[in-house]
């Protein structure tokens, strides 16, 4: 390399590293912090390089070999350059180029031609885009984004952002990533948070999340964030906060929930109710159709260029329905989506402007998540309901006041599976999925890892409830409590993770952290965006009808951890190659519903509690509006428990000993807006004593009232005595055959190209080596990680258990030779799928008896040993053997004599033993 062209190269890096992007002229791409190499000025000369921002010459560049001083010559030269750029250049000052700069790749001269005849000076580095701006005093909205360094970044990241920026250039408001759960959609934020806030005008960001929990885990990335021009972490820079007071909205970068900001906006005070009890309730409301639109009215306490850039984490239908008001109010902001499952609705807001899509069947092919696989649970009381013959004990409990009463059933009652664990709490049924499940982690599920109680795999229950996933946890203690000593469960084993625990941060972290946390139970505050990635199983005992919700579910399970970090939490397991979907619900066998079109316009209704309510009427707020609310709760009060079988009981206790039914009630307020007569209410300090007559008989009856609160929100059954038995548990068949097809088309399609595949599809009569094998195995896993030889036969065996042996993982899970097996039977060369392993001995002993052979009892040794590396690995031959166990081929040589005879002894010991099976 010439001294030029080294001096080229270090200079290239220091433009590199001070964010510029090094190009040849015919590589120029407009809008790009750009570095132009040998780019023409006047007279047909060239300049080392031309520096650009916003497609306009900020800058030139000198370039000298490391021996030159830089002297006036050089400088003459290069500012004769900044004088006299060409016509056709975008220029940041008439006529003339204003910085100029001289490097031998050894020190860099810098000089700024607006500032007269100032001597150049020695700089350390090269400025950066936003400094040169500086130096000129002049700005740019996005030209002083530097060149992005791909660093640690993803792919998809590092697309993403690229795009992003691309496309917010061009004037693209709205901008929707499409991002594999587990891909880094947080660090993709807090990189694009912060280049516009360092680089751009932004001043402030919000990052919207669906629930609490989650703004509390963003704002902890947010704040450890150090891809920064010093590494300094996000918090040292900017101030970061997470909206639960007035005064949080004045951070540079909120984060928030959409509820919580339209409270602020509104001049509500923030809720301070617990942020897992709020999280639970607003997952109860998304898995409910609302049609309500929010309005913002006009007195509000922030304006509409307060954020530059919204970015929208779990897109959902909400966001563009319900609460799109909010979004449309910012109409100046850029706003970037972030989501794993987008819908119609989803692309339509964002004007179908993908900046990236990235998949999760992308994300398992390039390793940031494992496949799944379902497991499938059935039992007789979930597929089809239960019943309760007379006689039998039961307990009900008010949820309003967790009071219980015990009684025994009078007659016979059967109730539908609908039911189960929301009015009725089965809990021999909650007990047969959990044994099933038991019985399958080392059986089915993880048969090669030692068998450890103390370390199931780290497993994760959705529960319909909280009551529901109280049970659950009593029945995992009951289950399980006999494979520990003195049937005592450890004291971490399993908890709940729901509104209701104390601290369910500090749980996630404990589960995801801790070797004795094993089992976890929640019903939706790990469902979304929680990142535990040395979970390997999802148990869903709680049906999902959202594609979107329950994409998110599964995902809990999909990270990828390193063997190492796995074994730290789980020490009996080798690597999490997978993770599994035990289904024992049904929730893998239907159609999910993917969100429509929201709804449009229409009047803002504050939804208050019953109880809020009730305390309102008694204040004499007896408004049109709350009166109506109270005749539609009375009414649906009435009639789910008219004809209630088991909970009819208490609607007939509310009418003996109040003299009228919930729908009596009813229909006096709608008989006295149906009159016309009714005075008109004007405010709670006014005489309103025809329209309190109507609801008096409850208003003023606070035993009425606390019945009617207790009818609403309902009661629980809960019985130990009705038995429940298991209809199956295995892997699911759909599944099975997908892969089982994706295989054979694989191995179809290769069959000329790959030799182990070309020797078992002609059935030629050649040996199967090991490096043979070991290539075809290398060459199946590069195409899916479900085409191991353990899992291929699972799914075999899944499909037709008549013709596909049990597998001996412990003994034979990492066989070459399975895998010949395998395409055998794919190619439906052999009936049936079976171990080599079988019936090893008595081939083994037709070798030994072969005519003309008559082994000494120290050949016989060397052979048997040779003969079980065969039937694991594949054939060998006696110089393979040297290289692989040096002594046993000395031992060969030794008892066989020649090197030839004993070579020919392996070849015919292999076709016997390799023979089909």
């Amino acid at each position: 390399m010439l001294p030029e062209e080294k001096a080229r190269v270090k200079i290239d890096e220091k433009l590199n590293r001070a964010g510029w992007y090094v190009v040849d002229r015919d590589e120029y791409v407009p809008q790009t912090t750009s570095a132009i190499r040998e780019a023409l000025t006047q007279g047909n000369k060239e300049s080392d390089y031309l520096l650009f921002i916003d497609n306009k010459a900020i800058a030139v560049l000198e370039a000298k070999r490391a021996d030159n001083p830089l002297g006036e010559d050089v400088e003459s030269q290069a500012e004769n350059y900044a004088r006299t750029p060409l016509s056709w250049y975008g220029l940041w000052e008439d006529n003339f180029i204003p910085l100029v700069y001289m490097s031998n790749g050894e020190k860099i001269l810098f000089k700024n031609l607006l500032s007269g005849d100032e001597d150049y000076i020695e700089i350390d580095t090269m400025h950066t885009p936003k400094e040169m701006l500086r130096l000129i005093k002049r700005s740019s909205e996005y030209g002083a984004l530097p060149k992005l360094e791909k660093q640690s970044l993803r792919d998809c990241q590092f697309n993403a952002e690229l795009n992003f920026e691309k496309s917010i250039k061009n004037g693209k408001k709205k901008n929707l990533a499409v991002l594999a759960t587990g891909s880094g959609k947080t660090y993709l934020a807090c990189l694009a948070s912060y280049r516009l806030l360092n680089y751009t005008s932004t001043k402030r960001i919000l990052f919207l999340v669906d629930r609490n929990n989650l703004a509390r885990q963003t704002e902890s990335e947010f704040s450890q964030f150090n891809m920064t021009e010093n590494k300094k972490e996000m918090n040292a820079l900017y101030d970061i906060k997470r909206l639960r007071h007035e005064g949080d909205i004045k951070g540079d970068i909120v984060i928030s929930t959409i509820q919580k900001l339209f409270a602020i906006m509104t001049g509500q005070a923030v809720s301070d109710d617990d942020e897992d009890a709020e999280d639970e309730r607003l997952a109860e409301a998304a898995e409910k159709k609302d049609d309500t639109v929010i309005q913002l009215g006009d007195d509000l306490t922030i304006p509409p260029d307060y954020f530059q850039l919204i970015i929208v984490d779990e897109c959902h239908r909400s966001i563009y329905g319900k609460w799109r008001a909010v979004l449309d109010y910012f109409k100046g902001a850029n706003i970037l989506g972030l989501t794993a499952t987008p819908t119609e609705e989803a692309y339509a807001y964002f004007d179908k402007n993908i900046v990236e899509n990235y998949t999760y069947e992308h994300s398992v092919v390039d390793g940031v998540n494992v496949p799944a696989r379902v497991y499938r649970i059935m039992t007789e009381v979930t597929e089809h309901g239960g019943s309760l013959e007379e006689g039998t004990t039961v307990t009900e409990k008010a949820r309003r006041t967790g009071s219980d009463t015990t009684y025994v059933i009078d007659k016979d009652k059967e109730y539908e599976n609908n039911l189960l664990d929301r009015s009725i709490v089965n809990r021999q049924q909650i007990c047969q999925v959990l044994e099933a499940y038991k019985k399958s982690i080392f059986t089915d599920l993880y048969p090669e890892r030692e068998k450890s109680w103390e370390y199931v795999p780290k497993t994760l229950i959705f529960a319909k409830n909280d009551n529901h996933a109280t049970e659950i946890v009593e029945a995992v203690k009951d289950v399980f409590k006999c494979e520990f000593p003195n049937e005592e469960v450890p004291e971490h084993f399993v908890q709940k993770i729901t509104y209701s625990s104390e601290d369910s941060n500090a749980l996630i972290r404990d589960l995801r952290n801790e070797k004795d946390f094993r089992i976890a139970v929640t019903v939706t505050l790990v469902a979304t965006g929680t990142d535990v990635k040395p979970l390997e199983v999802v148990l869903f005992m709680k049906d999902v009808m959202s594609e979107v919700l329950y994409t998110q579910m599964k995902g809990r399970g999909c990270r990828v951890i390193t063997d190492d970090k796995l074994r730290e939490v789980t020490p009996n397991a080798d690597t999490k190659e997978c993770y599994y979907i035990v289904d024992a619900i049904g929730v893998t066998e239907h159609d999910k519903n993917i969100p429509g079109p929201g709804p449009g316009p229409g009047p803002f209704i504050r939804k208050i509690t019953l109880e809020q309510l009730l305390e309102r009427l008694s204040h004499n707020e007896l408004s049109d509006e709350n009166l109506l609310t109270l005749r539609n709760i009375c009414a649906m009060i009435n009639r789910r428990y008219e004809n209630n079988i088991f909970f009819g009981h208490h609607l007939q206790y509310f009418i003996d000993n109040f003299g009228y039914s919930p729908k009596d009630l009813a229909v006096s307020i709608q008989e006295a807006f149906d009159s016309g007569q009714l005075p008109p209410f004007n405010s709670p300090s006014d005489d309103n004593n025809i329209r309190m007559a109507l609801i008096d008989r409850l208003i003023s009856n606070i035993p009425a009232r606390k019945k009617l609160l207790e009818l609403r929100q309902g009661y629980i059954l809960t019985t130990d005595e009705d038995p429940d038995t298991l209809i199956s548990a295995g892997f699911s068949k759909e599944t099975a055959k997908t892969y089982t097809e994706n295989f054979e088309k694989y191995i179809n399609d290769n069959k000329d190209s790959i030799e182990a595949l070309r020797i078992i599809y002609n059935s030629e009569d050649t040996l199967i080596t090991h490096s043979m094998l070991a290539d075809l195995r290398d060459r199946l896993l590069s195409e899916s990680s479900h085409f191991s030889a353990p899992q291929l036969w699972k799914y075999y065996r899944t499909l037709d258990s008549s013709s596909v042996d049990e597998l001996d993982v412990r003994a034979n899970a990492k066989a070459l030779t399975n895998l010949i097996q395998l395409v055998r039977y794919a190619y439906k060369k052999n009936p049936k799928l079976t171990s080599l392993m079988n019936g090893f001995v008595q081939r083994f002993n037709l070798y030994c008896g072969q005519t003309q052979r008559d082994l000494t009892p120290d050949q016989t040794d060397v052979m048997r040993q040779i003969a079980e590396f065969i039937v694991n690995d594949g054939a060998i031959t006696a110089a393979e053997l040297n290289d692989i166990d040096a002594d046993l081929w000395r031992q060969g040589i030794r008892v066989f004599g020649k090197p030839q005879l004993f070579g020919e002894e392996i070849t015919a010991l292999s076709r016997i033993l390799l023979k089909a099976a």
